[in-house]
């Protein structure tokens, strides 16, 4: 770790200080520009990203599958969509802490709403499985970009309220796709996520880059052994690669609820005799659930100054109805609705995590960590598929599902075990 010099310096801005009582609080960080915008964004990505998982049936029966072949396209389809997130998230990182936050938002954003455009046109699966490939490198870049420069506009102390709600308004989009797939056609949902992401891009461009990625980028030019970008910086040693590995399983939970548990509702609700279920329902009531536990865990974690305890309670508030979802006594749709949703509880690990994660990395490859560590984390739904296919044809999708989630789950814990809690940690130094 290397701190940044403090001396002044002509044209290199200086570390950021905050006008005193400036975003104090939920009411400062809504009102925030920088979190609005990057919010806003944030929101038509969480509609793009989550679409496919609400259309998946008609759109794959419309296009001429049966039930048993879209059930299998789907998951192709989505796991296509996971590897291009893979391979974003790489990509937009590096860009991003050599070139700078506010360029890889805008670029992020024209390639995934070209590409969800072009989706409403499909007229095959395999077309359908390369648009949302594409669709998912240009996702990638939005969330650990927009992460990075919240992080690093704030005060050590309240940056984890910019971020909450940056993540908050992004759940937004969330509830929004979930209204679009319940009411217009299925190719209109895409017209209308490739539209929302063109509009953005006037509006993304009043961003201001951060300054202490500016401060960065001048303190140390002179230093050629530095890195900018990349993994490389982060696994020059073994506690960088450690902290990293554990971002990445500290995020599992999150990433199986919502692609697994809240995808597959139809067929868990199968299985359980209960029919009725849409995916689509399932997921805006779960975000719904989702934004009011985000909430809590803000405040939470701002009241105990501590990022690690308030992660460990939202992990142990969301076991419960993870367990009532898969093995409760549950005889109606409503009630497996209620149950089901009440899962995004959870994702009060998810808001508060991903403030660590910023804070975990320097200035050089902040935007690196805060971009590949959730997506890798999301193309980890590639390995949770097969391994449910495998596990599936022998135990039944529950227990298949109750191994899966097991597993998950204790990995999280032993991550959150081993990482340092950072809340307050200055984030003026490099690696």
């Amino acid at each position: 770790m290397l701190q940044l010099e403090q001396k002044k310096e002509p044209n290199i801005p200086m570390p950021i200080a905050l006008p005193q009582g400036s975003w104090t609080g939920l009411g400062g960080a809504f009102l925030s520009m920088t979190v609005l915008i990057a919010g806003t964004g944030y929101c038509v990505d969480m509609f793009d990203f989550l679409l496919f998982n609400m259309v998946r049936i008609k759109s794959l029966t419309d296009l001429g599958l049966t039930a048993e072949q879209a059930t299998q396209a789907g998951i192709q389809i989505i796991n296509a969509q996971l590897a291009g997130l893979i391979i974003g998230a790489y990509l937009w990182g590096t860009l991003a802490d050599r070139f700078g936050r506010k360029r890889v938002v805008l670029g992020s954003i024209l390639t995934y709403s070209l590409a969800s455009l072009l989706t409403a046109f499909v007229q095959s699966e395999w077309l359908y499985g390369l648009l949302r490939f594409i669709t998912g490198i240009g996702l990638a870049g939005e969330l650990g970009a927009g992460i990075a420069l919240i992080s690093e506009k704030f005060s050590d102390n309240r940056r984890g309220l910019g971020v909450g709600i940056f993540i908050i308004l992004g759940f937004v989009g969330v509830l929004l796709a979930s209204g679009a797939a319940q009411v217009l056609p299925w190719r209109m949902c895409y017209v209308v996520g490739g539209f929302l992401g063109f509009s953005l891009l006037l509006f993304r461009m009043l961003i201001k880059e951060s300054l202490l990625f500016q401060k960065s980028i001048s303190m140390v030019k002179r230093r050629s052994e530095l890195n900018f970008g990349g993994l490389k910086p982060i696994f020059a040693n073994a506690s960088q690669r450690a902290k990293y590995v554990c971002g990445i399983l500290l995020l599992l939970p999150t990433v199986f609820i919502p692609q697994i548990l809240w995808s597959l509702s139809p067929e868990i609700a199968k299985a359980k005799g209960i029919i009725g279920i849409d995916s689509a329902s399932m997921l805006g009531l779960g975000y719904g659930c989702v934004i009011a536990g985000d909430l809590l865990a803000i405040v939470l974690a701002e009241k105990l100054k501590d990022r690690k305890r308030t992660i460990m309670i939202f992990f142990a508030l969301g076991c419960v109805p993870i367990a009532l979802f898969l093995w409760g006594p549950i005889w109606s749709a409503e009630w497996f609705y209620l149950v089901g949703a009440s899962m995004g509880i959870t994702f009060g690990s998810w808001v508060v995590g991903a403030s660590m994660i910023a804070e975990m990395f320097g200035t050089n490859v902040r935007a690196t960590a805060t971009t590949t560590i959730p997506n890798f984390s999301r193309g980890c739904v590639i390995l949770m598929n097969a391994c449910l296919m495998l596990l599936k044809p022998m135990l039944g999708i529950q227990a298949a599902l109750t191994v899966i989630g097991s597993v998950i789950i204790a990995l999280a814990i032993l991550a959150l075990y081993f990482l340092k809690d950072t809340y307050g940690r200055d984030l003026d130094y490099v690696e």
